[in-house]
C-alpha cells in the first residue's frame, strides 16, 4: 500500500512544498477538507467498513495546520521526515500516524489530542 499524507489547513505555501516533496518522494497526498472535520479518521482515511455519519463540525474547531500518515513503516517515516527538514519546509507541530485507535476519532478529536500532547511537551521543555 502506497504512503499516504493527509493535509489539514494547508492549502498554502507550506502545503505546496509539502505536496513537491511528496511528489518526488512517491507519496500520496491528499487535502482534506473541512467537511469531513466530523467523520471518523477510518472514513476520511478510506479504511474499509467506514461509511460517512454525516457528522457535520464548526471548521474553527480545527483550524491548526496538522498531518496524519497512512501506510508509514518507522523507516519510510523517518526518511520522510529527514527529506522534510533538508527542504526546509516549516515544522508542523501536529502530527500523526494512523493507529488502530485514532481510526474510530473525528479529526477533531486528533487535533485535541495531538494539541494537547503538543502543549505537555512545550510544558516540559520550560522546566
Amino acid at each position: 500500500m502506497k504512503p499516504t499524507i493527509y493535509l489539514y489547513n494547508l492549502r498554502n505555501e507550506t502545503g505546496a512544498k509539502i505536496e513537491a516533496l511528496c511528489a518526488k518522494e512517491c507519496i500520496s497526498c491528499q487535502h482534506v477538507a473541512p467537511e469531513l472535520y466530523g467523520e471518523r479518521i477510518g472514513y476520511v482515511t478510506g479504511i474499509e467498513g467506514f461509511t460517512a455519519t454525516g457528522n457535520a463540525v464548526d471548521r474553527t474547531q480545527l483550524s491548526d495546520e496538522m498531518l496524519l500518515f497512512k501506510n508509514f513503516d518507522q523507516e519510510s517515516l523517518t526518511n520522510f521526515l529527514a527529506q522534510y527538514r533538508q527542504a526546509g519546509i516549516k515544522t508542523i507541530p501536529l502530527k500523526a500516524g494512523l493507529t488502530p485507535t485514532n481510526i474510530h476519532w473525528t479529526s477533531v478529536e486528533l487535533h485535541a489530542e495531538l494539541h494537547e500532547e503538543h502543549q505537555a511537551f512545550l510544558n516540559t521543555q520550560k522546566q
